[in-house]
């Protein structure tokens, strides 16, 4: 109740079938086992779905949150647009619902870590593992563009890796369909400060190839342990997002190929019309490198610009 996850009716319904369940919380067919960490929504939880008697992720709108028509509206929708999409690489979801107040979905519970935790207790990955975790990124975006879904918070803490290696991007809490904004939305800027796409600081019309520039940024930060831009606020990195243009990642990692640097810098184009226009075209890139074979002809001028420099 302090912390502002539950009001005290809902504990006090919730403690009511405690006794029913070994003393454990329970939400509806849910048996609460622990918190697994926060997302652009509310609360995760690791959670025993009672009918199945299987592990699942349920993630609870606050209270807080709650009592505003248009975040439930917003949390709701997080749940349908995820449960649209089915592919290896996006968590799924199982069932969404309210109890007593408590809005909630649960979803596939996947044992693991984030890009972000891997990459802050490992430090920089090799260029084989960066190209493996984008090119399974790129693929469930590119599933999700295929049902007109934008996610908008690409980051290396929306990536997780199981335990067997699978890339799972997780948390479409901020995600939209194309070409259409909500009132939930449009009151803050929708992104992350470090890997946000100018268009969505500017508040602009937001399409597949923000995520693309998100997904240039969270390979920047693979390769280099560090996002694109720092400052020492969020708006001085949204500025320099807008402004400055992003230092080479192999002057900061020069083991990663010319390659794969001029793959990032040019997702990270300011201009959205220089970016990829597409995942599907971001894979092909990422595969030749994969493959070791010569970058796509439109890489080339990027890579002879950044010859120059040297």
């Amino acid at each position: 109740v302090e912390l502002g996850y539950m009001t005290r009716s809902q504990v006090i319904e919730v403690v009511r079938q405690q006794a029913v369940h070994g003393g454990r919380p329970v939400i509806e067919n849910y048996e609460i086992l622990g918190k697994v960490g926060v997302g652009a929504m509310g609360a995760v939880y690791k959670a025993r779905q009672i009918s199945l008697n299987r592990i699942v992720a349920l993630k609870m709108l606050p209270p807080s949150l709650a009592e505003d028509e248009n975040y439930i509206a917003r949390f709701l929708r997080e749940a349908k647009l995820a449960a649209k999409l089915s592919h290896e690489n996006i968590i799924y979801v199982i069932d969404v619902g309210e109890s007593h107040g408590v809005y909630y979905y649960a979803m596939e519970f996947v044992e693991g870590r984030t890009l972000k935790e891997i990459v802050d207790e490992e430090g920089p990955l090799p260029e084989k593992e960066i190209v493996r975790v984008a090119l399974q990124v790129a693929k469930a975006l590119d599933h999700a563009y295929s049902y007109g879904i934008v996610h908008r918070d690409v980051k290396p803490a929306n990536v997780m890796i199981t335990r067997e290696g699978t890339v799972k991007l997780c948390d479409f809490g901020l995600a939209c369909h194309l070409g259409i904004a909500t009132g939930a939305t449009k009151t803050v800027i929708a992104g992350t400060p470090n890997y946000i796409a100018p268009e969505q600081i500017r508040d602009d019309e937001v399409d597949i190839r923000a995520d693309i520039y998100a997904l240039g940024g969270t390979m920047f930060y693979m390769a280099t342990a560090q996002p694109p831009f720092t400052g020492g606020t969020n708006a001085l990195v949204m500025t320099k997002h807008l402004f400055e243009p992003p230092r080479s990642p192999r002057s900061l990692a020069p083991s990663i190929s010319r390659y794969l640097d001029a793959i990032i810098l040019k997702c990270l184009r300011k201009n959205p019309w220089e970016r990829f226009q597409t995942p599907a075209e971001l894979i092909r890139a990422l595969e030749r490198v994969a493959a070791r074979r010569h970058p796509p002809r439109t890489l080339r001028p990027t890579l002879r610009r950044y010859r120059r420099r040297r």
